[in-house]
């Protein structure tokens, strides 16, 4: 793995013009990224073509359907033109029967990650899948980017600051680089679907409101084993009862501080900080971690720590608005047996009603679909991956295990981000799962074989296994894909 100290790898997705892919292992550029089923390569401009192919069937037990399948077909395409502009493209249409990853209250009438799922005849599902962006790099410090897409700020597998989960979202993406500092600033528009009152209430398209998010991100390489880097993020709506805001101003500024913005325009936006860390202890062994503060007084966090040595009852403790969020990780390389083998550990925790507001339109979310960890909030949550590749041959098996306290009718138990936290089921007392227990555990594992020398289109055979308390449903899948983006099957 490259040891250069001017690449971040903490901000994702890596553009064809930001390095040289040659210069890093495959453990951090992905095979789709090398691999094309055409290109061409020029001085002045090259360009590539990747198809997007998906034909699955599964057998399905301990579910409402035996026989389920998913079909679907795109194309990627990339090119560069002398160093200084990129250009992208992913286009997909996916069929797909009632699958169980799909069924997730807060999935519904939309495809987690992908568009608004349409009813075609005898319950098959019909979803699209379009991003997009151009990027233009003037000299080697700056690069502008305007596109429609998901960006990703981390090194684990989730992100607790924002990850690839929700929707794609229109936006302008700004990133300076010199000596070791790299700062990025996204500003993009979001949708809310939901009635404000009634998170499970879709509106008309044609009523969807409009929300916005500034965001920016420096990242210091300290040195060649340790990276820092601070986060932060505003949420607005554009119209409220009282006015149409639109696009504020005030956070087009880039090197600004949002929350004194906040207050200075006496607005109650919705704001998040944090903060990502890197650690190489060894070559090609990384430890990690995020802190999310979403909103916490001192006095407050002091109570929970007396409440946690003492379990003292006499004084208010676990006030519902401390809340923050905390992830920790490892993730190794090893060659192996003429092969690569990739391992990862990782830890998320949410407290109740992180990334909530009291508006549900300045949530952090997009199409009701969270900007960071998919199940939202008041969870843990441990993942293990093991991914072996040799040759055209990939093995790859997930465990996840998710403990969550989910809200019942009436009630706010602080899961749903898309719930105004006015709503809250009480002022203090507040417990990590606290509501209705779920506890979750999805495993996979599947072999892939890579079938064309010059694209990444797989045939593959899997297991994919979720057990909810006591219900169990489990898939045998078969079929050909392309591997341009990751599914809600993995989540």
């Amino acid at each position: 793995m490259s040891d250069r100290l001017d690449h971040h790898t903490s901000i994702q997705p890596f553009r064809m013009n930001e390095l040289n892919v040659n210069q890093f292992d495959s453990s951090l550029v992905s095979l789709a990224f090398k691999q094309h089923l055409y290109s061409r390569m020029g001085s002045r401009l090259s360009f590539y073509v990747q198809p997007y192919i998906q034909a699955a069937a599964s057998t399905a037990i301990n579910y409402n359907q035996d026989f389920l399948f998913g079909a679907g077909v795109g194309v990627d395409l990339a090119a560069t033109y002398k160093s200084k502009w990129a250009f992208g493209l992913v286009y997909a249409r996916i069929l797909n029967d009632n699958l169980p990853y799909l069924n997730n209250p807060h999935s519904r009438n939309y495809s987690p990650g992908m568009s608004e799922i349409k009813s075609l005849a005898n319950g098959i599902f019909h979803s699209q899948f379009l991003q997009s962006y151009l990027s233009f790099s003037p000299n080697t410090h700056f690069n502008f980017e305007l596109g429609n897409g998901k960006q990703f700020i981390g090194e684990g597998y989730r992100s607790l600051l924002l990850s690839d989960n929700a929707n794609n979202s229109p936006y302008f993406k700004l990133n300076v680089n010199f000596w070791r500092l790299s700062y990025t600033n996204i500003w993009a528009m979001h949708q809310s679907i939901y009635e404000n009152t009634q998170p499970i209430v879709f509106l008309n398209s044609s009523k969807f409101k409009r929300k916005y998010s500034a965001s920016h991100y420096l990242d210091w390489n300290i040195s060649k084993t340790f990276s820092i880097g601070l986060f932060e993020t505003v949420v607005w709506q554009a119209k409220d009862s009282l006015y149409n805001r639109g696009f504020d101003v005030n956070y087009a500024n880039p090197i600004i501080f949002y929350r004194p913005v906040e207050f200075s325009v006496g607005s109650p936006d919705n704001v998040l900080v944090g903060l990502n860390l890197k650690i190489t202890p060894f070559k090609n062994q990384i430890l990690y971690g995020q802190i999310l503060l979403d909103e916490f007084l001192l006095d407050e966090i002091k109570a929970d720590v007396k409440y946690l040595i003492n379990e003292d009852t006499t004084t208010n403790s676990r006030w519902w608005g401390n809340k923050y969020g905390f992830q920790i990780g490892w993730k190794g390389y090893w060659r192996w047996n003429e092969g690569i083998v990739r391992t990862r550990v990782e830890y998320n925790l949410v407290r109740p009603y992180t990334y909530a507001h009291s508006s549900p339109v300045q949530s952090y979310t997009n199409f009701g679909q969270s900007l960071a960890h998919p199940n939202g909030a008041n969870f843990s949550e441990i993942l293990a991956e093991l991914k072996y590749e040799k040759d055209r041959i990939t093995i790859n098996s997930t465990l996840f295990y998710l403990h969550q306290g989910i809200s019942g009718e009436f009630q706010n138990f602080g899961d749903n981000p898309n719930t105004s936290n006015i709503s809250r089921n009480s002022e203090y007392g507040n417990s990590l799962h606290q509501g209705n227990e779920a506890k979750v555990l999805t495993a996979k594992i599947d072999f892939a074989y890579r079938l064309f020398e010059k694209s990444n289109i797989q045939s593959f055979v899997g297991v994919w296994n979720q057990k909810v308390n006591d219900k169990n449903i489990t898939l045998f899948s078969l079929g050909l894909r392309t591997n341009l983006f990751r599914t809600s099957q993995e989540q």
